[in-house]
């Protein structure tokens, strides 16, 4: 039988293996030494999909988007983000008939892909639903394998959700176990509950009766399941539990008095940087594994011999003979303590010193991320995704297409694209296509010869692009260009060189385009009044920025940033109560960073001391509510001797408040939930307002 290790289904680039490629064919026609899987489950790597949660900003129908989108442009589920896959769970549908099925499977059988969906052919029809305490979610779809990717019988009686879990350690838990055999004391390291425990769980199955299992847990842990039955598992597995900052070893080793104690150390945490405290606190001659991928193997070298300690590091182990059955035997014994804990959804964390890869951690450790960005705030994991990007793609001298909505902060991305191409010493002209008169458009572009029509400088005059040769020019609202002057810069962008408002002599020209938009180009492709030529010319790269809804990690950030701008400017010192700022991330901001640096700066001017409180910031941003029930009204009745009477001003603003989020959310129980009583409260409180 000749073996092609699923090379047959490679589309780019070609001569590499399935697992390596950036896109496969993912087709449901199988040849005959394949066999087709209906998938029914997928789990997604930890790491990859907190990456998609926080990019998506904890949106449901987001998170099913960027799933989708990664499939489609890939044929399978490999995130591009954390270089990670997943498992899937389905029936077999069709087998081929030259298929290696040592196995027999038939057509309706249960199966579990015990292989990464890095190196699998994979369709998804539809996203039903997600299950964020496991990291899953429920699909109907397919894949296609080829015979070396391990397929393994559903076991009867096990909740498929944590099996997948517990597969998804690949053969490093039954590692672990061996490695675990004669020895007495363990670290666990992690940011997950449930893999802590699945880590803590294979050392204690076979560690000695007097073995001390130690766990650390990162203060921001995913505790994904919770209950008495889930607290009893912790007590038979650990000896003691530290809820710590994993990525300040020093401070954990000195809380833990843990300096080289343990024989054998796990860490299964999915944070980069987070290698230094198993080193650290691991004997000579012991052991270190390494469970997830995203910990960096050579650093941990790197640490061993500055610190001259003999260690025996290892990384996550792949295939293992057998440990398939060994994690069988585990989620078995789990079963009782699982089955009766209650699931929460994880939190999803918006800070970078927390994240998702090796190059991020690198940027932010070294402080190069500031000096990159310029004034640009960027302290949400959203953001810094952005940021990964843009100075990826400011290394290749391509078309760039940046979408997001207004106020976001494009021209700003397209600013750093530049700074940090190959093209920084050169020019950098920004249009505002939608400024520009229809009938100056041309000639403001390609400039004019002299003599070229009435009123034209006598001199002639170089355009836009003459201007930005050999540099870049950034096109912004670039869907407000008419049709014609599309026309004209695609033959700018195809041929290299344009003609003057008058002129008979092609001007070569070699410039990089970065346009913007907030529009939806393909509808404008959908409705003829956008060129879908020119659409694939600019849209080499796309970067879509984040709203200030996806990005509130950057809110104080930005605030703080706004009030030294304008502190400089005005001359005055402000500073801002931390409630007022959390009220401030609980806002919609439908003008995004531009609406917010607007507030801000009114907040400046009318803030009556140096500190703005949270009742200037409600007073800005809700005038209506504040009708007469203001300080100054107060302040006015108490001049003209008049009795203040706080339960009559008390009721005036509750008053405001109610009749404010009525007119806002109309029903009541809408407006009872905005304003937190209950709706029984509310309709009583609408009778005594008359509202």
């Amino acid at each position: 039988m000749t073996r092609n290790y699923g090379t047959n289904r490679v589309m780019e680039p070609q001569h590499v293996l399935p697992t390596s490629a950036w896109r496969l064919d993912n087709s449901r026609n199988i040849a005959p030494e394949e066999i087709r899987v209906d998938i029914k489950r997928i789990h997604i790597e930890q790491t990859s999909f907190k990456q998609i949660c926080l990019e998506a900003a904890d949106n449901d129908q987001r998170i099913k988007q960027k799933i989708m989108d990664i499939v489609i442009r890939r044929g399978k589920l490999h995130n591009p983000v954390t270089d990670t896959g997943g498992l899937f769970y389905g029936t077999v549908s069709e087998v081929g008939a030259e298929y290696d099925n040592k196995k027999g499977f038939k057509p309706g059988e249960e199966v579990v892909c015990n292989a990464s969906l890095a190196s699998v052919p994979i369709y998804i029809d539809k996203i039903i639903s997600i299950d964020r305490a496991f990291g899953q979610i429920d699909i109907e779809g397919y894949a296609v394998l080829y015979n070396e990717v391990p397929l393994v019988r559903k076991p009867e009686g096990i909740p498929i959700n944590l099996l997948l879990f517990a597969f998804n350690e690949s053969g490093t838990l039954y590692r672990i176990s061996n490695t675990a055999v004669g020895k007495k004391k363990f670290l666990i390291v992690g940011n997950n509950l449930l893999s802590n425990l699945l880590f803590g769980y294979a050392v204690r199955k076979v560690a000695r009766e007097d073995a001390e299992v130690v766990c650390l847990l990162d203060r921001k842990t995913d505790i994904v399941l919770k209950g008495q039955s889930i607290n009893d598992l912790i007590a038979r597995v650990f000896t003691e539990v530290h809820y710590v900052d994993i990525l300040k070893p020093m401070e954990c080793l000195s809380g833990l008095n843990a300096d080289s104690l343990f024989d054998l150390s796990v860490n299964c945490a999915d944070i980069p940087g987070a290698e230094t405290i198993n080193i650290l606190a691991t004997k000579s001659g012991g052991t270190v594994v390494f469970a997830n991928l995203i910990n960096n193997y050579n650093i941990a070298l790197y640490i061993t011999e500055s610190i001259s300690r003999q260690l025996d590091i290892r990384c996550a182990d792949g295939y293992l003979e057998a440990y398939d059955e060994f994690d069988i035997e585990i989620v078995k014994d789990l079963i009782p303590y699982i089955e009766n804990a209650v699931e929460t959804d994880p939190y999803v964390d918006d800070d970078p010193s927390y994240p998702i890869n090796r190059e991020t951690r690198l940027l932010e450790a070294s402080g190069q991320r500031k000096t990159m960005l310029e004034d640009f705030v960027c302290e949400s994991r959203a953001m810094a995704a952005v940021l990964n990007d843009m100075l990826t793609v400011a290394k290749y001298d391509c078309n760039v297409l940046i979408t997001g909505d207004t106020g976001v902060g494009k021209e700003k991305v397209a600013n750093i694209i530049h700074k940090n191409s190959n093209r920084k010493m050169q020019p950098f002209i920004k249009v505002n296509c939608a400024s520009i008169s229809p009938t100056l458009i041309e000639s403001e572009f390609f400039g004019y010869e002299r003599g070229a029509f009435t009123g034209a400088n006598s001199n002639g005059k170089k355009g836009y692009f003459e201007l930005a040769d050999n540099g870049a020019i950034f096109l912004d609202e670039i869907g407000e260009l008419q049709q014609d002057m599309q026309a004209k810069l695609l033959r700018v962008i195809q041929d290299g060189e344009f003609f003057r408002v008058g002129g008979t002599t092609p001007i070569k020209t070699n410039v990089r385009i970065l346009s913007a938009t907030n529009r939806d180009l393909e509808d404008l492709i959908q409705e003829d009044k956008f060129r879908r030529d020119l659409y694939y010319r600019l849209n080499v790269v796309r970067m879509r920025v984040p709203n200030l809804r996806e990005r509130t990690g950057d809110i104080p950030a930005l605030v703080n940033h706004f009030i030294k701008k304008y502190s400089d400017k005005f001359e005055i010192q402000r500073k801002i109560d931390d409630d007022a700022v959390e009220y401030l991330k609980q806002c919609e901001w439908p003008g995004n960073i531009r609406e917010l640096e607007n507030v801000v700066q009114r907040l400046m001017i009318s803030a009556k001391g140096e500190q703005i409180t949270l009742l200037d910031v409600m007073r800005e941003l809700h005038a209506e509510v504040f009708e007469n029930t203001s300080p100054e009204a107060a302040a006015n009745a108490e001049e003209e001797g008049r009795t203040l009477n706080l339960e009559k001003m008390v009721e005036n603003f509750e008053k405001n408040i109610i009749k404010h989020a009525c007119e806002k959310y109309g029903s009541t129980r809408k407006v009872a939930k905005a304003i937190g009583i209950s709706q029984t409260q509310l309709v009583r409180k609408k009778k005594k307002y008359e509202i």
